[in-house]
């Protein structure tokens, strides 16, 4: 599910330049521990691209490697622990994925999800893409209506509780369920979540009754 990275791009890039000096790639740093998530440790290994990845990454965003590998981590802690909280979430508030919901997810976007020249891994794939988004809004709509808080618009989400993020985030930080350990990371992460907020919807234009892609 991305979460992380998507979820305060523009402010992530801002602290991001400043911190990039500090973010090297070095064979010692791939053991640091960055974070602990539900008991297990992160290192930086498990956040970091590969050399071709990161060849691609710097080349693609016309940024220097350093800065390209700055923000992969970023953006990989990110998705890592927002990932992890959710599924949690999810399963302590019984929240199973509504098959009727994949089945109009899919006839809604029937021309790029059911291509009749699609191989069976390829139909494989577009079942986990329906699937997934549709977790993710029921997910989504669980926090909003549990939580309350701004929602913001985004091209690939056009309702996300950024605010219900940030509350369920900090409660399960303050569980220990996960602590970013390094202060650089953790000063990223934070800045991402919390408001500010970009493309902040006004409460009469949030709807969660039903999918954003059934309106």
């Amino acid at each position: 599910m991305q979460i992380g990275i998507n979820i305060m791009e523009k402010k992530m890039r801002v602290v991001l330049a400043l911190l990039m000096g500090l973010m090297t790639w070095t064979a010692s740093a791939q053991q640091q521990v960055v974070a602990t998530l539900f008991g297990d440790p992160v290192y930086v290994e498990d956040i970091s691209p590969s050399e071709k990845q990161l060849s691609q990454l710097a080349r693609l965003n016309s940024a220097s490697k350093n800065m390209a590998l700055a923000q992969f981590r970023h953006r990989a802690l990110a998705d890592k622990v927002i990932q992890r909280v959710l599924d949690d979430y999810a399963d302590k508030r019984g929240i199973k994925v509504d098959q009727a919901l994949v089945a109009k997810f899919k006839a809604r976007f029937a021309a790029s999800l059911n291509s009749p020249s699609m191989t069976e891994s390829e139909q494989r794939t577009a079942d986990e893409i329906a699937t997934k988004q549709v977790l993710h809004w029921q997910i989504d709509k669980a926090l909003y209506q549990e939580f309350g808080g701004t929602v913001v618009f985004q091209q690939s989400n056009p309702q996300m509780p950024a605010g219900a993020y940030e509350i369920l985030l900090k409660q399960y930080q303050q569980q220990g369920a996960f602590m970013i350990t390094d202060p650089r990371y953790q000063a990223v992460f934070w800045e991402a979540i919390e408001p500010p907020y970009p493309f902040e919807l006004a409460p009469d234009k949030i709807d969660f009754s039903q999918p954003w892609w059934l309106n």
